[in-house]
């Protein structure tokens, strides 16, 4: 089954703006050059995302796609989330993306503000592709990205801040976490550098204790530092596939 969206605005104050009930797979289709705004309200504890789902639901197609969660999750999914291109931006006041089984990223442009994690698989993720922002919440036990299986990096980008965050336990190159010692306010921008050129600058709604990048131009022996409200932290030398600085 596909949903083509080209020009919506829905909104559900009881629940779910779309609520996919029976469907081996549903596809969602953003028309090209169409700007889509879907958002619920409410306390609707079983239909608890602004797009839900008891199957796996891909999102694919070019245009804008607008989800702003009043009553819990964003995107929300009994089984796989899979997203293949398109805009997305997500603020929720719980998890931005959640998936009982896996959750597979290969291309599209994201950009997720969690009110608890961004992005929480109860069973995988896997990011091939696509340009991913993500901001975690405030719990010191919430996740900016959050795998409770294995979590394969093979492609694309991920920055994301948060007071937790899942490493990968599969990467097809290093990456990078900046741990702080101290919680950094909500509002405060961070910077991250890599090789002397700035990757990410984004302002992060929540506190956050650690920032991750995960980006095909980090190598082996590549120069990383943060700027946090102006501030640069150390420099460190990039070694192996697991980096995690400890910034104060």
């Amino acid at each position: 089954m596909t949903i083509i969206l080209d020009g919506v605005d829905i909104h559900n104050s009881s629940g779910s703006a779309i609520f996919i009930d029976e469907a081996k797979k549903c596809t969602v289709k953003v028309i090209e050059g169409s700007e889509n705004t879907l958002s619920d309200a409410g306390k609707n504890k079983k239909l608890d995302g602004v797009i839900y789902s008891n199957d796996t639901l891909r999102i694919k197609g070019s245009g804008t796609l607008n989800i702003n969660a009043g009553n819990a999750h964003g995107i929300c999914s009994d089984d796989d989330i899979i997203i293949e291109n398109g805009i997305l931006n997500i603020e929720s006041k719980k998890s931005g993306l959640i998936a009982n089984d896996d959750i597979t990223i290969s291309g599209g442009d994201m950009t997720i503000i969690g009110g608890t994690n961004g992005i929480k698989s109860k069973g995988s993720v896997h990011i091939s592709g696509g340009h991913s922002v993500v901001s975690g919440g405030n719990k010191e036990e919430k996740c900016s990205v959050y795998a409770a299986g294995e979590y394969v990096y093979t492609g694309g980008y991920l920055f994301a801040a948060g007071n937790q965050v899942s490493a990968p336990s599969e990467s097809g190159n290093p990456y990078i976490i900046a741990a702080f010692g101290t919680s950094v306010p909500g509002g405060t921008t961070a910077e991250m550098v890599l090789d002397g050129t700035q990757m990410i600058s984004f302002t992060p709604h929540y506190s956050f204790r650690c920032l991750l990048m995960l980006a095909p131009e980090i190598t082996e022996n590549s120069d990383f530092y943060t700027l946090v409200d102006d501030s640069p932290s150390d420099v460190f030398s990039v070694s192996g596939k697991d980096n995690i600085f400890e910034i104060n």
